[in-house]
């Protein structure tokens, strides 16, 4: 398991389609992902829903909980993530 905390630095936050490229990370690294925002609300990368309430938008930090077994190369993808978003 693997807990780190990132900072959103891409200029479009974490909107859909960032999203939806963690939720393939997760999927594909078979790893579970949770993400905890500074007033304790969660969301699992599985849940649109859960991901989009947590507004991240540039500059917000939230703490990433990774376990699977692929857990280092899915925390280096969604790393590029929160840095770079998808393509926007």
């Amino acid at each position: 398991m693997i807990n780190k905390h990132l900072t959103v630095k891409a200029p479009a936050g974490l909107h859909f389609r960032a999203l939806g490229k963690i939720l393939r990370i997760s999927r594909e690294q078979q790893c579970a992902v949770l993400f905890e925002n500074e007033n304790g609300e969660k969301a699992n990368s599985d849940s649109y829903v859960e991901m989009l309430a947590l507004c991240a938008i540039l500059g917000t930090t939230l703490q990433v909980t990774i376990d699977g077994p692929n857990e280092t190369k899915a925390l280096a993808m969604i790393q590029e993530v929160f840095e770079n978003g998808a393509g926007i």
